[in-house]
Order: structure tokens, then C-alpha cells, then sequence
């Protein structure tokens, strides 16, 4: 099959747009659909510090180095920030990965732990408390560590790779759980206040396979070993889900997040918070709009 934007041959297929692409066309593609979305949503201007937080995974070293030759164009400073929850047996390999991908585009790296931040590795929570789910802990000290990480590297903006895949399936998990106000902060914060970063994701429209072809092609180093508490995850319910319904009707992560976006700002306007609602966790010193902070309510 030749590749529908020249005469050569196509080596990808993208059922949701009936297109075939030879390498040098995804490539330029992807990059395209990738700049459009930072300035569609004006997540980048001149003399940003970003930090990227880089797990070691395949959607943040793509991000990664997107960002990383964007600077050719825009100039804005960039660090690396990794969690280590201390998982055993799996986040040593992606750890290593970031550490060496950093090295590779000569960027600052910064790592912090779980144990240093909560006093205990996520392993050792699991196991002290194994009537919750890992993937309750693990979610709630991850963003506020790369929070606080971002806040501490001096960064004004904090990059994350969630792909089209993981923003369908945050909408469709929050509208399944009957929590609409989750969905009015989750595209920007719905609150003003210096101890909170803004997140950016520009890799939002872009599928998640798309961003796994795209590493191969430029020779990212790929760890394909799953996180071993994923499976007790609601999302891995949804994203089974999901990935059935794209299958079978291509485009449709594509539908549910446009739909979302469309209703976005009314969702906002129905249930944003003013800065002076917000107070700070008597325990932390962070920010909280209800007194102690779920950080500190998981780790005591």
C-alpha cells in the first residue's frame, strides 16, 4: 500500500482517518498535531521553565524529546523530574531509561522518592494497608510529588504525557463515578494559587499506539514491562473498554475527548473555586481546600 500523501510506501495505517503513511508523512504529522495542540491551548511561551515529568515510559520520552526540539523554535528552559514510588522489579528499568534518555539530550534530571517524601515506598504501603487499592496511593502521592517537585526545580508549568487514550478514559471514569467536578479541573487548574503548578499535556490528541510507533521510529529505548499493580486500577476496566469500542468503531477516543472539550468551559463555570476558598493542610503546609490534605490523611 503506498502512503496517501506521496508515492512511497506506507508502513502505518490510521483506521480513524482511512490515511496510509510512509514514515517521513507520520513523522511530520505527528509533530504537526503536536505543536498545533501546545498552541491551541497556549501551554507554552517564551521563558517558561517546564518541568517534564518523566517516568521512564514511552508517552514521556516522546514528550520529552518533543519538547526537547520545539526549543529549536521557542525558547523556554526544561528539566526532567522522575518519581520513584519504589516498586520492585519494575521502576528501577524505566528509572534508568529517564536517567539515560537525560543524558542523551543533555537535560537536568531530578528524582524523588516516595520513601524520602512519604516515608514509605508504595510497595510497603501496599502491604501495610492491603485493604486499599495500590492504585489509590499511588495516584494521590504522585501528583503531589511531581507538584511539589516542579514547585521546588523552580518550574512555572509542569508537562505530563497523558496521550488521547488517557484523557478519554479520565472522562469517561469521572462521568461513570458521578463526578463532573473532577472534569472542570482536569484540562487546567480551577484554582489561583502560587503552590500550585499548572499541568500541561501536549500530547492530549494524540493517540497512545501513535506515541509507541513514533519512539521506534526515532530509536527511543521502549520499556514494555506494565506496572504490576496496574490490573487492580477502575482504569484498566475502562481502558479495555475503550480499546474494544476504538476496534470496533474507529475514532471514538477521538469523539469522547472533542465532546469534553466542548462542555469544558460550562463544567468550569459551574464548579471553579476562587483562590480565597482554598486553605492550607495544617499537617504539610500545602495547599487544601479541606483541611488536612489527602497526602497527609493517606500517609498518617
Amino acid at each position: 500500500m503506498k502512503c496517501s500523501q506521496c508515492k512511497n510506501n506506507a508502513i502505518v495505517f490510521l483506521p480513524y482517518s482511512s490515511k496510509h503513511l510512509c514514515e517521513q508523512h507520520f513523522i511530520r504529522m505527528f509533530d504537526k498535531r503536536f505543536r498545533k495542540t501546545i498552541r491551541l491551548f497556549s501551554m507554552l511561551r517564551k521563558g517558561d521553565r517546564i518541568a517534564v515529568g518523566l517516568s521512564g515510559g514511552k508517552d514521556s520520552c516522546v514528550l520529552l524529546h518533543s519538547l526537547h526540539q520545539l526549543q529549536k523554535d521557542l525558547p523556554f528552559e526544561m528539566i526532567a523530574i522522575t518519581i520513584d514510588e519504589g516498586i520492585k522489579g519494575y521502576r528501577a528499568k524505566t528509572l534508568d531509561i529517564a536517567k539515560k534518555q537525560c543524558e542523551i539530550l543533555g537535560i537536568e534530571h531530578r528524582v524523588f522518592t516516595f520513601k524520602e517524601v512519604a516515608g514509605k515506598t508504595l510497595d510497603q504501603i501496599e502491604k501495610d494497608d492491603e485493604d486499599k487499592l495500590p492504585c489509590s496511593f499511588c495516584g494521590v502521592i504522585r501528583r503531589y510529588m511531581l507538584n511539589k517537585g516542579a514547585r521546588e526545580v523552580g518550574a512555572n508549568k509542569l508537562a505530563i504525557g497523558h496521550n488521547l487514550d488517557d484523557v478519554a478514559q479520565t472522562v469517561l471514569m469521572n462521568i461513570m463515578r458521578n463526578e463532573p467536578a473532577r472534569l472542570a479541573r482536569f484540562n487546567e487548574p480551577i484554582v489561583s494559587d502560587k503552590k500550585f503548578i499548572p499541568r500541561i499535556k501536549p500530547l492530549m490528541l494524540t493517540p497512545e499506539k501513535e506515541n509507541a510507533i513514533y519512539a521506534m521510529m526515532k530509536g527511543i529505548e521502549l520499556e514494555r514491562v506494565e506496572c504490576p499493580y496496574a490490573h487492580f486500577a477502575f482504569r484498566s476496566h475502562v481502558r479495555k473498554m475503550l480499546n474494544e469500542s476504538e476496534e470496533r468503531y474507529p475514532g471514538t477516543k477521538f469523539k469522547i475527548v472533542n465532546s469534553f472539550l466542548e462542555i469544558e468551559d460550562a463544567l468550569r463555570n459551574k464548579y471553579g473555586k476562587t483562590a480565597s476558598e482554598l486553605g492550607v493542610c495544617p499537617t504539610c503546609g500545602e495547599a487544601s481546600s479541606k483541611g488536612i490534605c489527602m497526602f497527609c490523611k493517606m500517609i498518617s
